[in-house]
């Protein structure tokens, strides 16, 4: 190089000018291969986590103080090749379809003219497949399948229902993996829960959760008549009702002083009254059998006024 420079003050000035232009490329082209040689590059497998087997189209970057430095697709083979990396150190992720993202939790070290090796593994994102429950609801004291019932499963992510077919049976479907509460329910039966939660898994079916659903009782009725006690004569709109250990009613009474009331079986403690009268109770407990009325429950209301008179 420095006989060169030495020849080119001998030359004549166009002469002189070639020959710097001359020792201005060699030296270009010195300087650029220096720098070639001083950077380095990651190269490495990208692998399925659980497999083993290469994951093709993964992109790896690699990532220095000032942001991604580099990138690099794999190849069929699962290989990647980041090069044209000035030495350093490297924080270097990977991500590819139907896998979760890796970061690797060391830096990379790069050095001035080689590559260096570094496999990175993939953890493949399952694939959740819905499941279902499936099971029979059957009427409690005959065995016979219950149509038509209403039964339901609930977890954090929501509530599926299905209704029970001819043959009683249902199939609860596209349930995510999970813990179920499920009930049933018909009409004229009582309400039931399953009495352990039922436990879903990716694509399976949980078979036999069954219930058998007791019947309500039917419902009996007490009838009767509220009367002014002085004259016998009917009193309408009357209120009459009753309080039980099942339940309560409260009927008011026709233009002829007649009143119906629906109540549940079991034993009421029954009253009347009625606007100008004294209200009166019935003076013993009144039972209503299922399906049954029970009538002349009457009552004879004294008018307050004609009291007074």
């Amino acid at each position: 190089m420095l006989a060169l420079v030495r020849g080119v003050k001998a030359l004549k000035p166009k002469e002189q000018a070639m020959k710097k232009l001359l020792t201005f490329v060699v030296v270009a082209i010195l300087t650029s291969a220096a720098l070639a040689q001083e950077t380095g590059g990651i190269t490495g497998i990208v692998s399925d986590g659980v497999t083993g087997q290469p994951v093709p189209g993964a992109v790896v970057i690699a990532a220095g103080m000032n942001g991604p430095a580099g990138r690099a697709m794999t190849n069929r083979e699962g290989t990647y090749a980041i090069k044209d990396l000035e030495p350093g150190r490297y924080k270097v992720s990977a991500k590819a379809e139907r896998y979760y993202p890796a970061i690797l939790p060391d830096p990379v070290v790069v050095q001035a003219g080689e590559m260096t090796s570094q496999n990175i593994q993939l953890r493949p994102i399952q694939q959740v497949e819905p499941g279902r429950i499936t099971g029979l609801v059957t009427d409690a004291r005959t065995g016979e399948p219950v149509p038509g019932a209403m039964v339901s499963a609930q977890s954090m992510g929501g509530t599926r229902r299905a209704k029970t077919d001819e043959r009683g049976r249902y199939v609860l479907k596209d349930l995510r993996p999970g813990a179920y509460k499920v009930w049933a329910k018909a009409r004229a039966y009582k309400p039931a829960n399953f009495p352990r939660p039922v436990v879903v898994e990716s694509g399976q079916t949980v078979e036999n959760i069954d219930f058998a659903l007791a019947p309500k009782p039917r419902k009996g009725a007490i009838l009767g008549r509220v009367t002014d006690r002085k004259t016998g004569l009917p009193i309408p709109g009357a209120v009459v009702v009753a309080q039980g250990e099942h339940g309560a009613g409260r009927a008011t009474t026709d233009r002829h002083g007649f009143y119906k009331m629906v109540v549940p079986p079991g034993k009421y403690h029954v009253a009347a009254r009625a606007r100008g009268y004294e209200a009166a109770a019935f003076p013993r407990p009144v039972p209503v059998q299922p399906a049954e009325p029970t009538g002349h429950i009457d009552f004879e209301l004294r008018h307050v006024q004609a009291d007074a008179e």
